[in-house]
């Protein structure tokens, strides 16, 4: 991998928000600036000609990053992208099939040979092979499993006999395992043989005669280290690690609180098993706020591209909420057959409904949104609820205030009479004031009875303000008004 980092250095990794806008662009090692859409352009001009043009293509290729060539290559048609993929060398086209997006990865796998594939799979750490398999269908992994070695076929299937989304499906066994009882100098002729597809030696992890996890040796402490210290002697006793049935998300926040490069993985006796590195743990973020988002809209998460999905999944995992909402928000419409007299009354009651209940149900969203970050870094708690509570009462109350006064003068630029104003002006610090209240409680009891908050908490809010709002505005238009 890093042979690919020579003369290469500038070009970094393309990020996914910078996908062919024409803003990035990336310095070859001939002192040229090449913009991406230059670069698929040629690409696709050298894949469209007779094949004689191989050579050249090839050529452009091995100026680029592994990551850079599928950033690429998910651009391209399929067919291109393929072209491309035959191309590369044994080792980089593993990585571009790592790197690649899910879409252009299956597609692949249909195309090459299992032999191959396979082939190009043992390239890979097994934890990244193992991910890309748990997204085929089940007899395609096993014909690829059939086909790999045998000790990477083992490992592989030790990995996907965890269960999703858990710290054992996620790590490695290619990690940097020492008695405590070697010295330095052992481990360090150790280390000079380490089989090469080693995850990392940032940190050296020390067993026990039973393998149980017993410190860890970061690297800094070998180099400065004696050579006829012990392991023992050097190590921190005191390790952080997870279990192997671990939520991915739960062992995520422990990587990002400790700032590790990996952690260890032990099993119900503490013996350790594996380890899960940081690039892992960053895929994790990723995954995990890409679902939150889609849960925060009230959607199942899609779990898979955009793309790869058929529209009958995204209706599927829309149309629940959509069902439940779609019942919650006709007891609007019985607020409002309630307060049909006012109504009538006062006809001019009813221009300024939309403003209102939008208001609150934007005032809820914030509310909902800051508390729900807050509870996923964990700066608050369920104990925390009276003052979160407070804290948003006031908030919403200052706001309330605010809007009311605006609310209260465009009612009387649009003619009303002060009357009516007044109510307006009354209103808004009311339904404010109240969705900053509710958006506030509801992730804290969902997450009390062990629920997500984003499932439910922005969905809801938006239904329970429409409808309480409309009663606040008509109540106090009754105690204003005198209807």
């Amino acid at each position: 991998m890093d042979a690919w980092f020579g003369d290469f250095r500038s070009l970094g990794r393309l990020r996914k928000s910078d996908s062919l806008t024409g803003a990035l662009e990336r310095e070859t090692s001939m002192d040229q600036t090449i913009s991406i859409q230059d670069l698929v352009a040629r690409i696709e001009t050298l894949v469209a000609t007779d094949g004689s043009n191989k050579a050249a293509l090839r050529e452009l290729l091995g100026e680029f990053h592994p990551a850079d060539i599928a950033e690429v290559m998910d651009e391209l048609s399929d067919q291109a992208a393929l072209a491309v993929f035959n191309l590369l060398p044994r080792q980089v086209a593993s990585e571009v099939l790592d790197e690649t997006d899910l879409e252009i990865a299956r597609f692949i796998f249909e195309e090459l040979p299992n032999e191959r594939l396979a082939d190009l799979l043992e390239e890979l750490p097994m934890d990244d092979a193992a991910r890309l398999l748990a997204e085929l269908p089940d007899a395609t992994a096993q014909d690829l499993i059939q086909l790999m070695q045998p000790e990477e076929a083992a490992d592989v299937r030790d990995l996907l006999a965890y269960p999703e989304e858990t710290a054992g499906r996620l790590m490695t066994s290619h990690f940097v395992r020492l008695r405590s009882t070697w010295t330095v100098g052992k481990t360090s002729d150790y280390l000079r043989h380490l089989d090469p597809e080693t995850e990392t030696i940032t940190y050296l992890y020390a067993v026990d005669e039973a393998d149980r996890l017993v410190g860890v040796v970061p690297m800094r402490a070998m180099l400065t280290a004696r050579p006829e210290q012990t392991i023992a002697e050097i190590m921190n006793p005191r390790v952080v690690s997870v279990r192997v049935d671990t939520d991915q998300e739960e062992l995520a926040e422990v990587v990002a609180k400790y700032d590790f490069f990996a952690i260890p993985v032990v099993d119900a006796e503490g013996r350790l098993v594996g380890i899960v590195t940081v690039d892992d743990v960053v895929d994790i973020l990723e995954e995990e706020a890409t679902e939150d988002i889609q849960r925060l809209g009230g959607s199942e998460p899609l779990d898979q591209p955009y793309f790869t999905v058929p529209v009958p999944y995204i209706a599927r995992k829309r149309i629940g909420w959509l069902l439940l909402l779609f019942v919650a928000e006709t007891f609007t419409g019985s607020v409002l057959r309630f307060f049909e007299n006012e109504l009538a009354q006062v006809v001019a009651l009813s221009f300024f409904i939309p403003l209102l209940i939008g208001t609150g149900g934007n005032a809820g969203s914030q509310t909902v949104s800051t508390i729900i970050r807050a509870l996923a870094v964990g700066e608050i708690e369920w104990r925390d609820a009276l003052r979160v509570l407070g804290r948003e009462f006031s908030t919403g109350l200052l706001v309330g205030v605010l809007l009311g006064v605006f609310g209260f003068g465009r009612a009387l630029l649009w003619g009303t009479g002060i009357p009516l104003a007044l109510v307006v002006g009354f209103t808004l610090p009311a339904i404010v004031t109240w969705a900053n209240t509710v958006g506030s409680l509801v992730p804290l009891l969902a997450e009390k009875v062990g629920l997500d908050p984003t499932v439910i908490s922005a969905p809801l809010i938006t239904t329970v303000v429409d409808a309480t709002g409309l009663a606040i505005y008509f109540l106090v238009a009754k105690a204003v008004l005198g209807l």
